[in-house]
């Protein structure tokens, strides 16, 4: 039931000559409605006070005030339309209100432009080879173990590990040995 409504059982019942406490008691037993004394009082001040029509008035602000005035926006898409800046060019042209403020302005206006390069992500694909031996991965530590290097070359089908070597240094020649060396056992 609306608060209108009642608003107006409230008043035929105090028409009728009930107290205050009577009316809460027949409201809370009619209608399921809980109300305080001091609330009552409230209402029977504003229908004797003022023309009420036992509606609540509207909580809407009767000025809104905006920080982007007509004249603001015409500014921002004019000078977007002529030079085709950006946001934060523009701000440093019109320092009225913020980037973000001049941001909101041109995606209104439709005067920004999609990431072209924003798609869907390609479904992922492994990267795998078929057979032993058609590919092999290699790898060293970044820091010294027992002050050595560890050099370690993986099979990239089978996932097995070929071989793991210390090395004192690393250099293109003593990995590409190793190689030699393990082409020769495979």
């Amino acid at each position: 039931m609306k608060k209108e409504e009642i608003r107006k059982e409230f008043f035929k019942l105090r028409i009728k000559g009930h107290s205050y406490s009577q009316c809460r008691k027949i409201l809370l037993a009619s209608f399921s409605y809980e109300i305080n004394i001091r609330t009552l009082k409230r209402w029977t001040k504003r229908i004797n006070c003022e023309e009420w029509d036992l509606r609540d008035a509207s909580r809407k602000p009767k000025t809104i005030h905006t920080k982007i005035t007509e004249d603001i926006n015409n500014k921002i898409t004019d000078i977007r339309n002529k030079t085709g800046w950006g946001a934060e060019k523009i701000n440093s042209i019109i320092n009225e209100v913020s980037v973000s403020t001049i941001k909101r302005v041109l995606i209104k206006n439709n005067l920004t432009n999609s990431n072209i390069n924003k798609r869907k992500r390609i479904k992922y694909i492994r990267w795998q080879r078929n057979h032993p031996n058609s590919l092999w991965q290699a790898d060293t530590s970044d820091q010294k173990v027992k002050d050595k290097y560890v050099l370690s070359v993986i099979d990239d089908c089978s996932r097995y590990c070929l071989t793991m070597k210390p090395l004192n240094e690393l250099s293109t020649n003593i990995i590409t040995n190793i190689f030699d060396q393990l082409i020769k056992i495979h």
